[in-house]
């Protein structure tokens, strides 16, 4: 399923699309949709930034697991202003949070709360100094400037390890204690796949 806005095309996958159309009819809590919508608020980020400097994407790739920008104009922007795209995406979660949390304390709602702890846990979340992560891509920026490319990876393939092994025995605790909350175990071992699968290339 594709459909364009201007020159911006959007490709959503038919697992996505049946799944929000499930939820939407069965999620009376509207927690999905919060969790979907924070998703969105942090993908409107960057492509806010994208369009600030005029790199405009060519498509906006949304699957059951992830959401991809296609960005070709990558390797001819300066390095400031790809930092500030990279992190475009948690301030708009921080932001939101930030609102959302003070609208909570004047008119105390389930949505609010809801909304004021997706946006922060995503933001913190997406922080994290892993490859993959708006965190690790912003700081491979900043170690590209005094690393060569080659080094500057590497490091980040460490330190991202060294994030993501302790991340999944935390995940698998959780998992232990609550009998079914494996959200976290799951997310670490599918970016540690992913960090392994890029260095096999």
């Amino acid at each position: 399923m594709s459909f364009s806005v201007r020159h911006l095309r959007f490709e959503i996958s038919f697992p996505l699309a049946a799944l929000m159309t499930a939820v939407i009819l069965f999620d009376s809590s509207l927690s999905v949709i919060v969790c979907f919508a924070s998703v969105l608020l942090h993908e409107s980020g960057h492509l806010l930034a994208l369009g600030h400097y005029g790199c405009f994407p060519e498509t906006v790739r949304l699957t059951l697991f992830d959401i991809a920008i296609i960005d070709r104009n990558k390797t001819i922007r300066s390095n400031k202003a790809e930092l500030i795209i990279t992190l475009a995406g948690v301030t708009v979660n921080f932001l939101t949070a930030g609102i959302a949390y003070w609208l909570f304390c004047m008119t105390p709602s389930p949505i609010l709360e809801m909304l004021y702890m997706t946006n922060l846990s995503l933001g913190l979340f997406n922080s994290l100094p892993v490859d993959s992560l708006d965190g690790g891509q912003a700081l491979l920026i900043l170690f590209s400037h005094f690393l060569s490319p080659y080094h500057a990876v590497k490091l980040l393939d460490i330190l991202s390890f060294m994030i993501l092994v302790p991340t999944a025995v935390m995940g698998f605790l959780v998992l232990l204690r609550s009998g079914y909350n494996f959200t976290l175990l799951l997310t670490a071992m599918y970016l540690m796949a992913l960090l392994l699968l890029k260095n096999k290339k």
